[in-house]
């Protein structure tokens, strides 16, 4: 397969996004050409208005609308959702994950790693960061026929393949063993998303679901640009020399309770206001509304932390409003959906706070019925190897440090210390 990310500033013709001429073109403080988004042809975000943008369409136009996969092939080939080029990425990327999903179901070095670490008591990101560190040399040796042409591509399909295993691997503290009840699950599972639910030991598998988890994933995998710790990482990282999987390690391990560890905490939160309501989960609508909006009322009298609140760059966050919508339209509800509802009216009502991402994502992975709340960090960095993967193969282009050394020295004082 061929990629987009190697071929300098040119696009393909499947994107609507004009092509502009690189002698045109603007150039910035470092004297490259203009790029799509803030400093990269990839993805990033607008504040006029809020929106988050991969290769020039809303992420919100993907959300609902493609796949996981699909999503994956738009990053990567630069073809948009529709177009005849873009269906066939898919389904290419579709069999090649699933292939690599078929070799890692029977265990691996990188998931013994991952599972030893966390039977030891290491948050599992960073048990599954330690696996991606293994390396899967044992995985590649059972797949069938030759690897593909495009390397990177293929090491950041077998990352988002094994990315599950390893945290599955972290979180129970013993490697995935195909041929278990889950094991059978897992064989008829031919998306990404529908190997999600068997991995984080979702209850719920029907259609409403596994939309529900394909919408999880296109949310969380590309749009904030390089800002994100998740992806600044990788990208700094891959400019020291290091393998492509290295630099995906680097992001697992730059995520925390500040970023992507908020919808671990909301899990937390979701699953002990669910209990503590007479009924749990089977309590009347009414009563979880009323026990989500005092939750709330408790949580900001006494100015506790509202993890899932609230956003560093947006006033609002635009994926959670777009998928609750999307998941009305999908029939996709129950006890953590109407508690969402409560709890975003009142914080709204009470200080103009807003969910964002990681809120959504506990409420759903709880109403998926998944149990560890380590998932709730597992899935969004999971889906962001995409971004990670992307971004770093962007950025090796560039000197190894990112500038020569004359722009070094000549930009100095322009670094963003404040920022950084």
């Amino acid at each position: 397969m061929d990629t987009t990310l190697d071929s300098g500033t040119n696009v393909s013709t499947g994107t609507n996004a004009p092509v502009a001429s690189t002698g045109d073109a603007p150039r910035n403080l470092l004297g490259r050409p203009a790029t799509r988004h803030r400093g990269t042809d990839i993805d990033g975000a607008t504040l006029e208005p809020e929106a988050l943008r991969v290769r020039d369409l809303d992420l919100n136009a993907l959300i609902g609308a493609t796949t996981f996969e699909g999503a994956l092939a738009h990053l990567w080939f630069d073809v948009a959702p529709g177009n005849a080029a873009h269906g066939k990425h898919e389904a290419a990327i579709r069999t090649r994950l699933a292939a690599f999903a078929a070799a890692l179901a029977p265990g691996s070095a990188a998931q013994s790693v991952a599972a030893d670490l966390g039977a030891a008591g290491v948050a599992p990101v960073f048990a599954a960061a330690s696996g991606l560190l293994r390396g899967f040399d044992d995985v590649t040796a059972r797949m069938p026929g030759n690897a593909p042409d495009d390397a990177d591509l293929d090491t950041m399909l077998l990352c988002a393949a094994a990315a599950p295993f390893l945290l599955h691997a972290a979180i129970e503290g013993r490697p995935f063993a195909a041929g278990t009840d889950g094991g059978a699950s897992l064989d008829t599972a031919a998306t990404q998303a529908q190997r999600m639910l068997v991995l984080t030991g979702a209850t719920r598998h029907d259609a409403q679901a596994q939309a529900a988890m394909d919408m999880l994933l296109v949310a969380w995998h590309a749009g904030f640009g390089y800002i994100t710790p998740t992806v600044l990482a990788p990208r700094v990282a891959i400019g020291t020399g290091v393998t492509l999987t290295q630099a995906i390690a680097s992001g697992f391990l730059a995520s925390g309770p500040s970023h992507v560890g908020a919808a671990l905490e909301a899990m937390h939160w979701l699953a002990a206001l669910a209990r503590s309501v007479p009924g749990g989960i089977d309590a009347p609508a009414a009563a979880l509304d009323a026990a989500g909006r005092a939750a709330i009322d408790a949580a900001l009298d006494a100015k506790h932390t509202l993890y899932g609140f609230g956003h560093p760059l947006f006033v609002a966050d635009p994926r959670p409003p777009h998928m609750r919508g999307l998941f009305a339209a999908h029939g996709f509800d129950g006890a953590y959906v109407t508690l969402f509802d409560a709890c975003c009216a009142q914080a709204d009502a009470r200080r103009a706070l807003r969910p964002n991402i990681d809120f959504l994502t506990a409420a759903t992975l709880l109403e998926l019925g998944v149990a560890a709340p380590s998932w709730g960090v597992g899935v969004g960095l999971g889906a962001r190897i995409a971004a990670m993967a992307a971004h770093a193969v962007e950025r090796r282009r560039r000197p190894a440090f990112g500038v020569n050394s004359a722009t070094a020295r000549r930009l100095l004082a322009a670094v963003p210390v404040g920022w950084l």
